[in-house]
This record gives C-alpha cells, sequence and structure tokens, in this order.
C-alpha cells in the first residue's frame, strides 16, 4: 500500500509543536486532547489494517474536533496542526490508491502524520488524566505498537515497556470504584479482564481490544 515520504516535510514540524507549551490555555472545552488521541489511533488502526471504517471514525472524530476549537484559546494553532495532519492524511491515502505505498509504507507514514499531535499533546498534559484518558492511552499505544513491531522492531520495543506500568493504573482506577459505584466498577472490570486474554502470539488483537476500550469509554461518558 504505501512509501515512506516526502509529504511529511509538510506536517507542522516537530519544534513547532514543542514550543506550543508557552500557549498553554486555561479554560478550555474539555474533549479536543481526547479527539487528538482518538484521530492518531483510527488512523494508526486504519495503517495497521487496511479497514476503511477507521477512517470513517477518523472522520467523524474530525468533525467533532472542528466544532470544539471555536472555545479554545490556541484554536488557530489547533487548525493549522489539524490542516497540516489532514493533508498529509488524504496524501498518504492518494499514494495508495496510485499503489505507490505497500502496507509497511502506509504504517511508516501513520507514524510519522502522528508524531505532529503527539508532540502538541505531549506539550499540554492533562492536569488530572482520569480513567478514560488512561483507556484512550493505552488503545492508541496497542494500535501503535501493531503498526511498529512490523516496521520498527526496537522501537516497539521500547514502547511495550509502556504497558505493564499503564495497565497497572488503569486497574488500580477500576478498582478504586468498587466501592462509589459497583455496578460500573463490574462491568469495567469485567470488560478490562478479557483485554487481558486477548492476544494471539503474545499481541493483542486490535478488533476486540479497540471493541471494549470503546464499550468502557461509552460506559465511563454515561456515568
Amino acid at each position: 500500500m504505501r512509501i515512506l515520504p516526502s509529504p511529511l516535510r509538510h506536517c507542522l514540524p516537530l519544534a513547532l509543536c514543542a514550543l506550543l507549551g508557552s500557549q498553554a490555555q486555561a479554560a478550555e472545552a474539555p474533549g479536543v486532547e481526547a479527539d487528538l488521541v482518538d484521530a492518531n489511533r483510527y488512523l494508526l488502526l486504519y495503517s495497521a489494517t487496511a479497514d476503511e471504517r477507521f477512517l470513517d471514525r477518523l472522520d467523524a472524530t474530525g468533525k467533532h474536533l472542528q466544532a470544539a476549537l471555536a472555545q479554545r484559546q490556541d484554536a488557530t494553532t489547533l487548525r493549522t496542526l489539524w490542516a497540516s495532519y489532514e493533508q498529509g492524511r488524504q496524501q498518504m491515502l492518494a499514494e495508495h490508491a496510485a499503489r505507490k505505498l505497500d502496507q509497511n509504507g502506509e504504517m511508516a507514514r501513520s507514524l510519522k502524520l502522528a508524531e505532529p499531535l503527539d508532540a502538541y499533546l505531549q506539550a499540554h498534559p492533562l492536569a488530572t488524566p482520569g480513567l478514560a484518558d488512561d483507556l484512550r492511552s493505552r488503545a492508541l499505544l496497542t494500535a501503535r505498537l501493531a503498526n511498529l513491531q512490523k516496521v520498527d522492531g526496537p522501537r516497539a520495543e521500547a514502547e511495550a515497556a509502556n504497558v505493564k506500568a499503564l495497565d497497572e493504573r488503569i486497574q488500580q482506577r477500576i478498582d478504586a470504584l468498587a466501592k462509589s459505584d459497583p455496578a460500573l466498577h463490574d462491568e469495567l472490570d469485567k470488560r478490562w479482564r478479557y483485554l487481558q486474554v486477548s492476544q494471539r502470539n503474545g499481541q493483542q488483537l486490535l478488533y476486540p481490544f479497540n471493541a471494549q476500550i470503546e464499550a468502557m469509554l461509552g460506559k465511563l461518558a454515561g456515568a
């Protein structure tokens, strides 16, 4: 499906993203950071599976993000970042359609496209990330690993080292719900434990993993 790119030079440089920390905002609409995490996850799930339904989810996430930007103090910066991301994504898809990229090339391109959004999120960490944020981070990590294991083994090993600590924190947060919301605790705990065994040859199965994470996020949103 694809090759490694020149269009990535048109992506917002990582150095610029790092400078965005000085523009951190005080009163911002919730959800934008979550949308950026989800956008990267859906693109990486698409490149790992070639399932265009993940592109549909990405498009919906982009629309939600654009609507939320009106309340952001750094809306202009985020619009520029998102426009660059979208330009790179469309060019990647066009090259795929023209058979200029194989699947490994597409994975490498998607990982590169994700870097500016990752850099922005690192420059603007959430003050008090909750269980939903940790679940999103875990889902993104799983999607990233699925790509890295095909195209960048050393980096995949480095990223995999983050799994244990994140999983332990998620389990602790779920356990903490046992007294305050037993029904929610039982539902989330059941799904989370299922995820621990949804593997093949030591690797997470992307479809059941993503589906369970989405279900858990839905439960938390409705709680």
